[in-house]
């Protein structure tokens, strides 16, 4: 009789422990995936650099509503702040706009991460750049897109 109620006792408790797993899933955010699109779309780090960097993010998830962003959790590479947020109500899209030096920096960094730091190579390189941020409500969205970099003779900072 005494090992059916410790049974019993552990079977409760398992269902109990397996009825918080649930709700904590329920209660988990899933994150937005977002599509971003850079402008400008292609850098010449031979240029002068743009002033800005705009993002333009939207989604087709449900759960997406421009008007809702939080733009003040929006990071570029999970450091880089945006200077300026504002909605395109009509299509249902974020801009969150970029320091352009800043964004250079972090193409820089990028590209000394993939080794291709080589100036005389002329060939354009993808640069992929993901922006994250936050709903109102605390719900996390993610995008990456590409930037297409140029180097063409310019002198590269120092790592």
């Amino acid at each position: 009789m005494r090992a059916y109620r410790v049974v019993v006792v552990f079977s409760l408790l398992l269902v109990a422990l397996l009825g918080l797993q649930l709700l904590a899933s329920w209660t988990t955010a899933q994150t937005i995936l977002t599509k971003v699109v850079y402008d400008p779309k292609k850098i010449d780090l031979s240029e002068p650099t743009p002033p800005y960097v705009n993002a333009t993010i939207s989604s087709k998830d449900h759960l997406w509503n421009a008007s809702l962003v939080d733009g003040s959790s929006i990071l570029m590479e999970g450091s880089l702040p945006q200077q300026l947020g504002y909605v395109v109500t009509k299509f249902d899209d974020y801009v969150a706009v970029f320091d352009g030096e800043s964004v250079v920096q972090k193409i820089w960094a990028r590209l000394y991460h993939m080794g291709v730091v080589d100036t005389t190579v002329h060939k354009p390189f993808k640069v992929e750049l993901t922006i994250t941020g936050q709903l109102n409500d605390g719900t996390p969205f993610q995008g990456t897109s590409t930037i297409m970099v140029k180097m063409y003779s310019s002198t590269p900072p120092l790592p």
